[in-house]
């Protein structure tokens, strides 16, 4: 679903069409989950496909959702990153036929949080039903919209809206960051498909001042803007909802910043859009790179090794770009080492992460 919000933005109004998770009205009552269910019939039954809504107790859901999750865990054990994702589709084709009802705004469940956003979302709607996987998702992102996330060496908070992409790691951040602390003479940038808007952020830190982000996601546009007025920044950034380069070819940067998906995959989310990418994404990425923009800029991507290790691609497609093709040459690649641990419970990416390294790509056209 989709609404529409906007503020005043220094002399200029500035909207965006929000998306948020789908109500749903049935015409026929959903079968229930309530404190006297049995879990291994509930189970049978979502496997045909049946649907429920929970009655009852915010406490009576969530435990039969970790008692589902455990099911799935036990019945699809992760044991390298191929079976993670099976076990989080499995995980998923269950919990998709589980819903809540909201009345007046509010989870009709006694003990359930509320959430402000059920409001903002959805001001017309005063009853419908959720998946509670959306629900779940919704509140985890407003905790984090409130609270805020401290990234290495900025002064200040960032507060991702509903819907948008953050980095949880952090050692391609600080790479960019040591970077930009070695250039000089940097005045214009685009941050491409800028999600939370971090890497503009670093970009404002370093005085760079004439700065266009740029995301499919609206989300993430309206999330940035939000950033930007609480910091006083917003006169320096111009945000622009595009894919790649559409609409920026009039713009000369001195670099453009790219921080793509690291791993080929489906994509069914925006928030999937950010972490996979499909075939032929950095093709067309590389291509319109080399056609609409000048000579002059430089092209600085973020990446990791993290889909070779894993064996979910065979080539880094950065380096597929400058052996295949003749439009760019290599000036600089920095490598970090991974410093964050995984989980004692996860032995799996305890390896994985012992070998990834995040990567610094620095590319200038070819003449």
């Amino acid at each position: 679903m989709e609404r529409i919000f906007g503020n005043p933005l220094h002399g200029s109004t500035l909207f965006f069409k929000i998306s948020f998770p789908e109500t749903h009205k049935f015409q026929t009552p959903l079968h229930v989950i309530n404190a006297s269910s049995n879990n291994r019939q509930v189970l049978a039954e979502l496997k045909k496909g049946h649907r429920f809504c929970f009655q009852g107790t915010w406490g009576t859901a969530m435990a039969f959702y970790s008692w589902l999750k455990k099911q799935v865990q036990n019945r699809y054990p992760v044991k390298d990153y191929s079976s993670s994702r099976i076990q989080r589709e499995k995980l998923n084709a269950l919990a998709e036929n589980l819903f809540l009802s909201i009345k007046n705004h509010k989870p009709d469940l006694a003990k359930a949080p509320g959430n402000p956003w059920l409001k903002e979302f959805y001001p017309g709607e005063k009853e419908f039903m959720l998946r509670f996987t959306d629900y779940l998702g919704m509140n985890g992102a407003r905790q984090w919209y409130e609270k805020g996330i401290q990234f290495p060496s900025l002064n200040h908070k960032l507060h991702p809206f509903y819907g948008t992409y953050f980095p949880t790691r952090t050692e391609h951040l600080e790479l960019f960051d040591n970077w930009l602390a070695g250039q000089k003479g940097l005045k214009s940038a685009v941050d491409m498909g800028t999600g939370c808007g971090v890497l503009t952020f670093y970009l404002l830190k370093h005085g760079i001042k004439n700065i266009t982000a740029t995301d499919i996601n609206p989300n993430a546009l309206f999330s940035v803007k939000q950033d930007l007025e609480r910091t006083g920044m917003s006169k320096y950034v111009n945000l622009i909802q595009t894919s790649f380069f559409d609409g920026i070819e009039m713009i000369k940067p001195d670099i453009v910043i790219f921080n793509p998906p690291w791993i080929p995959a489906e994509t069914h989310t925006s928030i999937d859009q950010a972490m996979y990418y499909q075939p032929g994404f950095f093709d067309e990425y590389f291509y319109q790179a080399y056609e609409k923009l000048s000579d002059s800029y430089k092209v600085i991507i973020l990446f990791s090794n993290f889909a070779q290790i894993v064996n979910a691609a065979t080539e880094n497609p950065i380096e597929s770009e400058l052996k295949n093709q003749q439009r760019f040459l290599l000036e600089e690649k920095i490598t970090q080492k991974l410093q964050q641990k995984a989980s004692s419970r996860k032995d799996w990416l305890s390896q994985i992460r012992s070998h990834e390294e995040a990567e610094l790509w620095v590319l200038t056209k070819k003449s």
